[in-house]
């Protein structure tokens, strides 16, 4: 698996003593969508983890390094500063401060053509 690089430029702070979200590069192109994320970012599986900051609070999002698709897996949190993934669980800071971690469950991976077979098994 290859590192990609992960970089952020225009860091601005959101609200008032608020955390500085900023626009994501990954290999120097950004991720669809106009969305600010808080750094930093986490490459995993062939994904890379990241906080995007939304109205009222944070999403974390998996984006893929090569179409640059974000999908969110999570609820929108009051705050998501991601830490690491340990055990198939993501760890973030749940406060500004730092000082208390939470988790969210990842889950697994299903093939492309399982989701099809299951969508078309619904009807």
């Amino acid at each position: 698996m290859t590192d990609h690089t992960i970089s952020w430029n225009d860091i601005l702070e959101v609200g008032q003593g608020g955390p500085g979200c900023g626009l994501l590069h990954i290999d120097g192109r950004q991720p669809r969508g106009n969305f600010r994320y808080l750094p930093p970012a986490i490459e995993h599986d062939g994904q890379v983890y990241a906080s995007t900051f939304v109205p009222g609070g944070f999403i974390v999002c998996a984006i893929d390094p090569v179409t640059l698709v974000r999908q969110e897996v999570s609820p929108r949190l009051p705050y998501a500063r991601l830490k690491a993934i340990e055990d198939g669980e993501i760890v973030y800071f749940d406060r500004h401060d730092g000082d208390h971690e939470n988790r969210l469950a990842l889950a697994p991976k299903v093939p492309f053509f399982a989701r099809v077979k299951a969508r078309l098994g619904r009807r």
